[in-house]
Protein backbone atom coordinates (compact mmCIF):
# COMPACT_ATOMS: atom_id res chain seq x y z
CA UNK A 1 0.00 0.00 0.00
CA UNK A 2 1.51 3.56 -0.96
CA UNK A 3 2.04 6.27 1.27
CA UNK A 4 -0.91 8.45 0.38
CA UNK A 5 -3.01 5.67 0.34
CA UNK A 6 -2.30 5.15 3.69
CA UNK A 7 -3.25 9.07 4.43
CA UNK A 8 -6.35 8.26 2.77
CA UNK A 9 -7.62 5.36 4.25
CA UNK A 10 -6.23 7.24 7.53
CA UNK A 11 -8.51 10.81 6.89
CA UNK A 12 -11.63 8.16 6.15
CA UNK A 13 -11.08 6.33 9.29
CA UNK A 14 -10.78 9.93 11.62
CA UNK A 15 -13.84 11.41 9.73
CA UNK A 16 -15.87 7.99 10.40
CA UNK A 17 -15.14 8.46 14.20
CA UNK A 18 -16.02 11.82 13.95
CA UNK A 19 -19.25 11.37 12.65
CA UNK A 20 -19.94 8.26 14.52
CA UNK A 21 -18.92 10.09 18.39
CA UNK A 22 -21.48 12.97 16.64
CA UNK A 23 -24.36 10.65 15.75
CA UNK A 24 -24.01 8.63 19.05
CA UNK A 25 -25.74 11.51 20.91
CA UNK A 26 -27.99 13.16 18.06
CA UNK A 27 -29.40 9.35 17.93
CA UNK A 28 -29.64 8.64 21.89
CA UNK A 29 -31.73 12.53 22.03
CA UNK A 30 -34.00 11.54 18.68
CA UNK A 31 -33.76 8.00 18.18
CA UNK A 32 -33.83 6.51 15.01
CA UNK A 33 -37.43 7.36 13.74
CA UNK A 34 -37.04 11.06 14.71
CA UNK A 35 -33.81 11.26 13.06
CA UNK A 36 -33.55 13.43 9.70
CA UNK A 37 -30.61 13.21 7.18
CA UNK A 38 -30.64 16.96 7.38
CA UNK A 39 -30.64 17.46 10.52
CA UNK A 40 -28.24 14.80 11.56
CA UNK A 41 -25.42 16.69 8.81
CA UNK A 42 -26.15 20.03 10.02
CA UNK A 43 -25.64 18.53 13.75
CA UNK A 44 -22.30 17.14 12.91
CA UNK A 45 -21.19 20.51 10.77
CA UNK A 46 -20.67 18.48 7.87
CA UNK A 47 -22.89 18.58 4.26
CA UNK A 48 -25.25 15.74 3.47
CA UNK A 49 -23.12 14.90 0.24
CA UNK A 50 -20.22 14.22 2.31
CA UNK A 51 -22.15 12.42 5.20
CA UNK A 52 -23.72 9.57 2.21
CA UNK A 53 -19.85 9.24 1.05
CA UNK A 54 -19.39 7.80 4.04
CA UNK A 55 -22.82 5.98 5.08
CA UNK A 56 -26.05 5.47 2.45
CA UNK A 57 -28.65 5.67 5.15
CA UNK A 58 -29.06 7.28 8.56
CA UNK A 59 -29.69 3.41 9.41
CA UNK A 60 -26.16 1.93 8.51
CA UNK A 61 -24.91 5.10 10.35
CA UNK A 62 -26.87 4.00 13.14
CA UNK A 63 -25.77 0.23 13.22
CA UNK A 64 -22.29 1.13 12.68
CA UNK A 65 -22.61 3.41 16.00
CA UNK A 66 -24.55 0.63 17.84
CA UNK A 67 -21.93 -2.25 16.93
CA UNK A 68 -19.11 0.06 17.99
CA UNK A 69 -20.45 -0.12 21.47
CA UNK A 70 -21.00 -3.46 21.22
CA UNK A 71 -17.12 -4.09 20.05
CA UNK A 72 -15.84 -2.01 22.40
CA UNK A 73 -18.14 -2.29 25.37
CA UNK A 74 -16.04 -2.73 28.82
CA UNK A 75 -15.58 -6.72 29.40
CA UNK A 76 -13.77 -5.59 33.04
CA UNK A 77 -17.43 -6.76 33.73
CA UNK A 78 -17.06 -10.54 32.74
CA UNK A 79 -14.16 -10.80 35.82
CA UNK A 80 -17.14 -9.83 38.46
CA UNK A 81 -18.42 -13.28 38.18
CA UNK A 82 -15.24 -15.30 38.84
CA UNK A 83 -13.18 -12.53 41.01
CA UNK A 84 -12.69 -13.50 44.64
CA UNK A 85 -14.60 -10.90 46.29
CA UNK A 86 -18.02 -10.91 48.09
CA UNK A 87 -21.53 -10.36 45.92
CA UNK A 88 -21.77 -7.50 47.99
CA UNK A 89 -18.86 -6.04 47.10
CA UNK A 90 -19.39 -6.80 43.69
CA UNK A 91 -22.45 -4.98 43.27
CA UNK A 92 -21.20 -1.83 45.03
CA UNK A 93 -18.29 -1.55 42.57
CA UNK A 94 -20.96 -2.76 39.59
CA UNK A 95 -23.11 0.24 40.46
CA UNK A 96 -19.73 2.47 41.37
CA UNK A 97 -18.81 2.09 37.64
CA UNK A 98 -21.91 2.13 35.77
CA UNK A 99 -22.18 5.95 38.12
CA UNK A 100 -18.42 6.78 37.12
CA UNK A 101 -18.79 5.91 33.64
CA UNK A 102 -22.14 8.29 33.57
CA UNK A 103 -20.89 11.28 35.31
CA UNK A 104 -17.60 10.89 33.18
CA UNK A 105 -18.76 10.88 29.76
CA UNK A 106 -22.33 10.89 28.29
CA UNK A 107 -21.37 8.57 25.54
CA UNK A 108 -22.46 5.87 28.47
CA UNK A 109 -25.56 7.16 28.64
CA UNK A 110 -25.99 8.17 25.15
CA UNK A 111 -25.30 3.59 24.01
CA UNK A 112 -27.94 2.89 26.66
CA UNK A 113 -30.27 4.85 25.17
CA UNK A 114 -29.92 4.31 21.68
CA UNK A 115 -30.33 0.14 22.58
CA UNK A 116 -33.63 0.97 24.07
CA UNK A 117 -34.62 3.26 20.92
CA UNK A 118 -33.84 0.78 18.43
CA UNK A 119 -35.66 -1.93 20.69
CA UNK A 120 -39.21 -0.21 20.08
CA UNK A 121 -38.28 -0.11 16.24
CA UNK A 122 -35.89 -3.60 15.60
CA UNK A 123 -37.78 -5.84 19.00
CA UNK A 124 -36.07 -7.66 21.82
CA UNK A 125 -35.89 -11.36 19.77
CA UNK A 126 -33.11 -13.26 19.65
CA UNK A 127 -30.44 -11.84 16.98
CA UNK A 128 -31.85 -8.26 17.76
CA UNK A 129 -29.25 -5.97 19.04
CA UNK A 130 -31.10 -4.86 21.81
CA UNK A 131 -30.62 -8.63 22.72
CA UNK A 132 -27.49 -8.99 22.18
CA UNK A 133 -26.25 -5.79 23.79
CA UNK A 134 -28.42 -6.72 26.87
CA UNK A 135 -28.46 -10.56 27.36
CA UNK A 136 -25.20 -11.17 28.75
CA UNK A 137 -25.09 -8.42 31.46
CA UNK A 138 -28.65 -9.61 32.55
CA UNK A 139 -26.89 -12.98 32.50
CA UNK A 140 -23.55 -12.16 34.45
CA UNK A 141 -25.48 -9.64 37.12
CA UNK A 142 -27.82 -12.83 37.86
CA UNK A 143 -25.39 -14.66 38.47
CA UNK A 144 -23.53 -12.27 40.77
CA UNK A 145 -27.34 -12.21 42.63
CA UNK A 146 -27.39 -16.25 42.88
CA UNK A 147 -24.12 -15.86 45.41
CA UNK A 148 -25.51 -12.78 47.00
CA UNK A 149 -28.51 -15.03 47.92
CA UNK A 150 -26.22 -17.84 49.35
CA UNK A 151 -24.47 -15.23 51.30
CA UNK A 152 -27.66 -14.21 52.67
CA UNK A 153 -26.62 -10.51 52.07
CA UNK A 154 -29.04 -10.17 48.68
CA UNK A 155 -32.81 -9.93 48.52
CA UNK A 156 -34.66 -13.21 48.17
CA UNK A 157 -36.27 -13.09 44.93
CA UNK A 158 -35.73 -14.39 40.87
CA UNK A 159 -32.11 -13.38 40.22
CA UNK A 160 -33.14 -13.00 35.92
CA UNK A 161 -36.18 -10.64 37.57
CA UNK A 162 -33.83 -8.78 39.99
CA UNK A 163 -31.00 -8.45 37.26
CA UNK A 164 -33.39 -7.18 34.72
CA UNK A 165 -34.66 -4.29 36.95
CA UNK A 166 -31.14 -3.32 37.62
CA UNK A 167 -30.25 -2.31 33.99
CA UNK A 168 -33.26 -1.04 33.66
CA UNK A 169 -33.15 1.76 35.99
CA UNK A 170 -29.82 1.96 34.65
CA UNK A 171 -31.66 2.35 31.17
CA UNK A 172 -34.05 4.94 33.44
CA UNK A 173 -31.36 7.30 34.59
CA UNK A 174 -29.39 7.01 30.96
CA UNK A 175 -33.04 8.59 29.36
CA UNK A 176 -33.64 10.94 32.22
CA UNK A 177 -29.81 12.30 31.81
CA UNK A 178 -29.72 12.33 27.69
CA UNK A 179 -33.28 14.40 28.20
CA UNK A 180 -32.18 16.80 31.16
CA UNK A 181 -28.63 17.16 30.51
CA UNK A 182 -27.69 16.58 34.30
CA UNK A 183 -27.52 13.51 37.04
CA UNK A 184 -27.53 16.41 39.48
CA UNK A 185 -29.40 15.15 43.15
CA UNK A 186 -29.62 11.15 41.52
CA UNK A 187 -29.03 9.17 44.28
CA UNK A 188 -27.20 5.86 42.61
CA UNK A 189 -27.30 3.76 46.13
CA UNK A 190 -31.13 2.63 44.38
CA UNK A 191 -29.39 0.95 41.93
CA UNK A 192 -27.86 -1.48 45.54
CA UNK A 193 -30.83 -1.14 47.19
CA UNK A 194 -33.05 -3.41 44.29
CA UNK A 195 -30.40 -5.87 45.48
CA UNK A 196 -28.34 -6.09 48.68
CA UNK A 197 -30.60 -5.79 52.24
CA UNK A 198 -29.59 -3.64 55.07
CA UNK A 199 -27.54 -0.58 52.64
Amino acid sequence: MGRNEEKNLEQRRKMMEKIEDGALYYFAKYGLAGAKISDLSKYLGISQGLLYRYYSSKEELFQAVSSKWIETRDHNFKNLVTISMTAKEKVLFLTKHVENSLKKDMKFASFFTIFENNSLTAGTQKGSLFYTWSNEPCEMLAEIIRQGQKEEEFHEGNPTQMSVSYWGLVFAISHNYIASGTLENYDFTLLNRLIIKNI
